[in-house]
């Protein structure tokens, strides 16, 4: 597997990645593993190491679903993440328990992150 560092902070060689990798719990468009947040992509899979991150926190968004006059709003959750250095990514979860799961796994691994909730109304 091709990785591919997201941010400027130092990076483990591939192998380690790669172990980590296999045992980070899927959430949806992300794993978090021991070692940092991945975004698998097609060809690739982008690492963002924890000392990398600024801020974490899960949003809420409705999402029209349907056809035509039939659409309804449905409710996505996405895991936020902000960095150090600027800039964002932005992931959707399988549903709110993975997003609950991942806050507390990610203020175990790294207390000092800024962890937080916020809806789309905010």
């Amino acid at each position: 597997m091709k990785f591919k560092n997201g941010s400027s902070a130092p990076t483990p060689d591939g192998e380690v990645l790669a172990r980590d990798y296999e045992q980070a719990r899927d959430l949806g468009q992300v794993r978090l593993g021991r070692l940092g947040l991945y975004f698998p992509r097609l060809t690739q899979t982008v690492f963002l190491p924890l000392e990398s991150l600024s801020h974490v926190y899960l949003r809420l968004e409705d999402l029209p679903v349907g056809m035509g006059c039939r659409r309804v709003p449905v409710g996505q959750y996405f895991l936020m993440v902000v960095l150090r250095e600027g800039g964002s990514r932005k992931a959707a979860l399988t549903d709110r328990a993975c997003g609950d799961w991942a806050l507390a796994q990610l203020r175990a691994l790294s207390p000092e992150l800024r962890l937080g909730w916020s809806s789309d109304q905010d």
